[in-house]
């Protein structure tokens, strides 16, 4: 079968993903019971940065099965057959390991409702403006993990359609190249929501940072 190059996937939240930042500093009750929420989330997020590894693990093997698939001819169709059931196999594994990552960020989303109210709660002028701040960004990043869970899940059944088409003994070179071509669309645009999604992790990171100083700096003129 005539090569086709099929593009290197990246995963579901893209690797360079920055984990929220745990540390922190006491002040007010109301900042304190913010801080505790915060820390939940980050805590319902533990198995995020597994299942990222997992996930790329899984897209690798399927790259090497397709170079395999694409490398064989034409009178090796069960060959070719065997290769697309495992490639098969890992992305159903692929979707899987997903769907457990989306539960640990909905699990995790259960936490702003507490944090947005104790946002409110806050008194200090300065101190309130660095939580609403925070809080914007935990929403942005939320809404932005989100798209890329739909637009990667979209891919994944590109990807299931393609290795199945495979298996076809008169699947032809023009055929085979619009299928890769619409796989390759969809990474692109789980690239671009994997780069919204970090670019609001750093940024959640960096409120998040200025929030604590705040907090440190109202603690110590008090």
């Amino acid at each position: 079968m005539r090569q086709v190059k099929r593009s290197v996937k990246a995963g579901a939240a893209l690797a360079g993903i920055c984990t929220l930042l745990l540390s922190g500093c006491g002040g007010q009750s109301p900042f304190n019971d913010m801080q505790d929420a915060m820390t939940k989330m980050s805590e319902k997020e533990a198995s995020f940065e597994k299942e990222q590894a997992t996930l790329q693990s899984y897209e690798r093997k399927e790259q090497k099965l397709y170079t395999k698939m694409i490398q064989t001819t034409k009178d090796h169709t069960k060959t070719v057959s065997s290769l697309s059931d495992q490639a098969l196999a890992s992305a159903a594994k692929r979707e899987e390991h997903v769907k457990t990552e989306k539960d640990s960020m909905d699990q995790s989303k259960k936490e702003l409702k507490t944090v947005k109210e104790t946002a409110e709660r806050l008194q200090d002028t300065e101190l309130k403006e660095k939580a609403d701040q925070t809080v914007k960004s935990i929403e942005k990043r939320y809404a932005a993990y989100d798209q890329l869970y739909k637009e990667y899940q979209k891919a994944l059944k590109q990807d299931q359609h393609l290795y199945q088409s495979l298996k076809k003994k008169d699947l032809g070179y023009e055929e085979l190249k619009s299928k890769l071509k619409t796989v390759n669309r969809s990474y692109s645009k789980v690239r671009k929501e994997g780069k919204k999604f970090n670019q609001y992790t750093n940024q959640l990171n960096e409120h998040k940072q200025a929030l604590y100083k705040a907090a440190d700096q109202g603690s110590k003129k008090s």
